[in-house]
């Protein structure tokens, strides 16, 4: 049996057949030309970091406590999100939030918690692997 793709879901001999197909044409291929322009650049390894105003960035907080990511920038920042917890105890993420504080600087506060729901302690840092993208 073949394998089902997304491209062999968007072939478009199939509808063109049809009277929708007909009356449909130039949309069906249009979106199978699309859909396989994705597929072979997705398995040529398009990433997002390699095609969007992105930046990673590592960085160590205090739990609850604001930490500055980016200082004063020019390139305005459209959302920051936690890509990894980095920690030898399992913490997953509490609560997330990021924004511009008074002078300028791109800030983010998080909270934690661990298997049993325990917070990491208030001297105990925590480290994020984070994408940041500008827009």
């Amino acid at each position: 049996m073949a394998k089902i793709t997304i491209s062999r879901l968007f072939e478009v001999s199939k509808y063109l057949t049809t009277d929708s197909g007909k009356e449909l044409k130039d949309a069906l291929v249009y979106l199978s030309e699309f859909v396989e322009v994705v597929i072979r650049n997705l398995r040529n390894g398009l990433t997002f970091e390699g095609n969007f105003d992105t930046q990673v960035k590592q960085v160590v907080l205090n739990p609850e406590t604001e930490t500055v990511i980016l200082s004063s920038t020019t390139r305005r920042v459209k959302e920051v999100v936690v890509r990894q917890v980095i920690s030898d105890t399992y913490y997953r993420l509490d609560g997330f939030g990021w924004k511009y504080n008074s002078e300028g600087n791109v800030v983010i506060s998080a909270g934690f918690k661990d298997a049993t729901g325990g917070s990491p302690g208030s001297n105990e840092n925590v480290a994020l692997a984070l994408l940041i993208h500008f827009g």
